[in-house]
């Protein structure tokens, strides 16, 4: 007869356990007293590692050749947001999913984690499967809940101008295909492998409809939520819902309203509720919805509205009455100033306060007893808060601020204009890509012993 868990030698149970991904840990913790022992008295479970705070804002910047990082205060480990630092080669974040970002260095691809300065260089991406005129978007999956490996989607979009590049008969085919064929790369095989998704409902389209915008960031376009990849695709008309489970996708149309609005710039992301569509029109105004999938045929509710004009003014006022603002609380790293700079420079670490920052109490601006100045400035979106109700705001390239939507309540995060950064870039000067950075702790990360075999 087989020997049970609880005849197993103690270090061998946990060996075995210790493997487990941490919602199946938690879930073998509950077995019997014998298994709950040895996850507790090894602190195998544990939650501190996995990527459950906000540990700062990804910022890229036109002009500066380095992403830089908002850091959060914390009393737990320091995260450096210079991603040179530890990776052989280094151009652009093109994707980002639970701690983890896929980086792009003129074509080669590579995992990346932050929090623990490990990366996986991932083999050379195969061509497009639907032909070489079609374009690519590189996007991540990575639950480390479910599991500690992570898969990298290659999805095929129409490329712009497609009446030049396709033939007739695609371009009076369906958008996206019902047999929705891409590359994938699995962390577990280290390989590339086609896959084929069938489409649940009706197309987008016509191939010869979809006009291509790629003025947007895909770590803005994609969200990943409960075992499904949402990617917002082109021209704001629709997203694609892919069910990881059972590959199969289906078509979103974006928020009606949109169809009105004058070149909106449109966010996707997750939040404490699911995923949501956040759109910025004009220089304040400011919508959020939230995508209900309860029923089969999902929707977006509107859930906030609001025009910032006269906070924006208000803030300008605030720094042009002469009053002190501080730096932080939460800081700017100044990557590209501190690697640009003498060397002495470069050995200086940034001092961040060693305190946690309360997401809900800390640093609220009283708007009430501020006035409203003259220069309205613009208000921009850095992303959303995973797990609350917040949107973090680029106000003016001068401050970061953390909006409260459901109370309406502003704190002040700190400055967001790295060192000298209009003497470089001049009338370029704005933040090309964002997004805040949750991380994971979790040590393993599959793949980088395929430096190795690329190299081979």
């Amino acid at each position: 007869m087989a020997a049970t868990g609880r005849e197993l030698p103690d270090d061998v149970l946990a060996v075995v356990l210790r493997r487990v991904p941490p919602r199946g840990l938690a879930a073998s913790r509950c077995v019997c007293k014998a298994w709950r022992d040895v996850v507790d008295a090894r602190r195998l479970l544990r939650a501190d590692l996995l990527p459950r705070a906000v540990g700062g804002i990804f910022i890229e910047y036109c002009q500066l050749d380095s992403p830089e990082f908002l850091a959060r205060p914390s009393r737990g480990p320091t995260i450096s947001g210079d991603l040179e630092g530890f990776m052989p080669t280094f151009r652009r974040v093109v994707n980002h999913c639970n701690g983890l970002l896929l980086c792009d260095n003129y074509g080669e691809l590579y995992v990346a984690n932050p929090a623990t300065r490990r990366y996986a260089r991932l083999p050379p991406r195969p061509l497009p499967c639907l032909g070489e005129a079609f374009e690519q978007v590189e996007c991540l999956v990575y639950d480390p809940t479910m599991s500690s490996q992570y898969e990298v989607f290659l999805i095929p979009l129409v490329p712009e101008e497609p009446e030049t590049k396709l033939d007739s008969k695609t371009l009076q085919s369906e958008w996206p295909p019902s047999s929705y064929t891409m590359q994938v790369f699995s962390s577990t095989t280290g390989l590339w492998q086609e896959k084929s998704l069938a489409r649940v409902g009706e197309a987008a389209g016509f191939a010869t409809d979809v006009n291509s915008d790629y003025s947007w960031k895909v770590p803005h376009a994609t969200a990943y939520w409960r075992g499904a990849l949402y990617m917002h695709c082109q021209e704001n008309k629709f997203l694609i819902r892919i069910s990881l489970s059972n590959g199969t996708y289906k078509v979103v149309k974006t928020p009606t309203w949109l169809e009105s609005t004058y070149y909106p710039h449109v966010s996707l992301g997750r939040s404490e509720k699911g995923v949501y569509c956040a759109m910025t029109h004009g220089f304040h105004g400011f919508s959020i919805f939230l995508l209900d999938e309860s029923c089969e045929e999902m929707k977006w509710m509107l859930k906030h509205q609001v025009d910032l004009s006269s906070f924006t003014r208000k803030l300008r006022a605030l720094e042009e009455s002469g009053q002190r603002i501080d730096e932080g609380p939460w800081i700017l790293q100044d990557i590209n100033y501190n690697k640009n700079h003498s060397e002495e420079d470069n050995h200086k670490t940034v001092v961040e306060e060693s305190f946690d920052w309360d997401s809900d109490d800390n640093d609220v601006i009283n708007t009430d007893k501020m006035v409203e100045g003259q220069y309205a400035g613009y208000a921009g979106l850095l992303g959303f808060h995973p797990y609350k109700e917040i949107v973090f705001l680029n106000v003016s390239l001068r401050r970061a601020v953390a909006y409260h939507w459901n109370t309406s309540k502003f704190q002040d995060l700190g400055n967001l204009r790295p060192k000298e950064y209009y003497e470089i870039a001049g009338d370029l000067a704005e933040i090309d890509m964002a997004f805040p950075y949750t991380p994971c702790w979790l040590e393993e990360l599959p793949g980088t012993n395929l430096e190795a075999q690329v190299d081979d």
